[in-house]
């Protein structure tokens, strides 16, 4: 009984060390890419959608994840803010919870990690 209730709580903690995007194996949105745009990423591919400057962080990595097939992986940022890295190499910016910036070479719009 002891070591049931023991694996619940080991359980319970592991999953709250989950990553907040959970890694995708494949694209689950085939042929869309992610283009910078001045006012955050278009979705080429998708009649016109977008990952506006705005969006909340979850439902931002969530989409970048279901399009490239793989989440985006955590990198350092200054000025407070969080910072994560795409399959393309396209850093996206957060800053409180909501999509703020981007990065890619020395092309850049909204909020940087500098």
């Amino acid at each position: 009984m002891r070591s049931t209730a023991l694996s619940g709580v080991l359980l319970a903690g592991l999953a709250a060390c989950q990553p907040a995007v959970p890694p995708v194996a494949s694209p689950v949105l085939p042929g869309l890419t992610l283009v910078p745009a001045s006012g955050g990423l278009l979705v080429n591919g998708s009649g016109g959608r977008e990952i506006g400057f705005g969006r909340d962080q979850p439902g931002a990595l969530q989409t970048v994840a279901r399009i490239e097939g793989m989440a985006p992986r955590a990198t350092s940022c200054g000025s407070g803010r969080q910072a994560f890295v795409t399959k393309g190499n396209l850093q996206l910016v957060f800053e409180s919870g909501t999509f703020v910036g981007w990065t890619s070479g020395s092309d850049t719009a909204g909020r940087t990690c500098g």
